[in-house]
C-alpha cells in the first residue's frame, strides 16, 4: 500500500526567536506492507509496517528579510488498526481506527535567510548554543511518536483472490515531538506550546486474500 499526504506540525517551535513564521503546505507520503485478518465478514484487524515522511514548511518576511524553512521527519511507522466493513460482493465501505507508532529515523531541515543558509546561533532550553540552520536536527525531536489513526474508504473486488482499497487517511500525534532540551517558550507569549504531528491524505492498496477455512487472511 501507499499514501499521498499533507503533513503539518502544530504549534511551531522557532527556538524562541522574536518572530513566528507562516505555515506553507507541504506534501509527503508513505509506503507500507499490510497484513490483515478477518474475524468475520464485517470485523477484522491489520498490522502495517512502512516508511513515512512528515514535517512542515514555513515562509515569512520579517523586517524586510525573507525566511524559509523546510523540515523533513522520516519515520518507520507501525500502525495497529481495527477494521469494520459493510457487506457487498463487488464493493464495500470500510473504517479503520487505532494507534500508529512512529520511530524517528532521521530529521533534516533547510532553513534559509535571504536565500542563504541561516547561520545565526541561539540557545536551547538548558543554555547550550545551537546553530539555527543546522541541517541534521534529529537531536531536536523525540525518538518516538504515537498517533491516533483513522481511515475511511471503499474496497473493490478485482478477482476472488484480489481486492483494491481506496480511501482517506488521517492521523494526529498524541505526544510532544520536541526533545526535552528544545521545549523553548515562544517569544510572543513567553509560554511553551507542545508540537504535534498531523497529516491527512489518500491511500491505495492491493490486497491478496488467503482463505483459512471459513476465515480470510489478507
Amino acid at each position: 500500500g501507499g499514501s499521498f499526504t499533507s503533513p503539518w506540525i502544530t504549534n511551531q517551535n522557532n527556538y524562541g526567536l522574536d518572530f513566528e513564521m507562516d505555515y506553507v503546505p507541504k506534501f509527503g507520503g508513505n509506503g507500507q506492507i499490510i497484513i490483515g485478518y478477518d474475524f468475520n465478514k464485517s470485523v477484522g484487524a491489520k498490522l502495517e509496517a512502512g516508511y513515512g515522511i512528515l514535517g512542515q514548511k514555513y515562509e515569512d518576511t520579517y523586517k524586510d528579510t525573507v525566511y524559509t524553512r523546510n523540515i523533513n521527519l522520516n519515520y518507520f511507522q507501525l500502525p495497529i488498526l481495527f477494521k469494520y466493513r459493510t457487506s457487498g460482493e463487488k464493493a464495500r465501505f470500510f473504517l479503520t481506527v487505532g494507534p500508529q507508532f512512529n520511530f524517528l529515523m532521521s530529521a533534516k531541515q533547510e532553513y534559509y535567510k535571504r536565500g542563504e543558509l541561516y547561520n545565526d546561533s541561539t540557545f536551547n532550553k538548558v543554555g547550550k548554543p545551537i546553530k539555527i540552520g543546522e541541517e541534521d536536527v534529529k537531536d531536536r525531536y523525540t525518538s518516538m511518536d504515537i498517533m491516533a489513526r483513522l481511515d475511511l474508504g471503499a474496497e473493490f473486488t478485482l478477482t476472488p483472490a484480489l481486492f483494491l482499497t481506496v480511501g482517506m487517511t488521517s492521523a494526529y500525534g498524541l505526544m510532544d515531538i520536541n526533545a526535552e532540551d528544545f521545549r523553548i517558550p515562544d517569544h510572543s507569549s513567553g509560554d511553551y506550546n507542545p508540537s504535534h504531528n498531523l497529516y491527512g491524505g489518500v491511500n491505495v492498496s492491493i490486497n491478496y486474500v488467503i482463505p483459512l477455512g471459513n476465515k480470510e487472511k489478507k
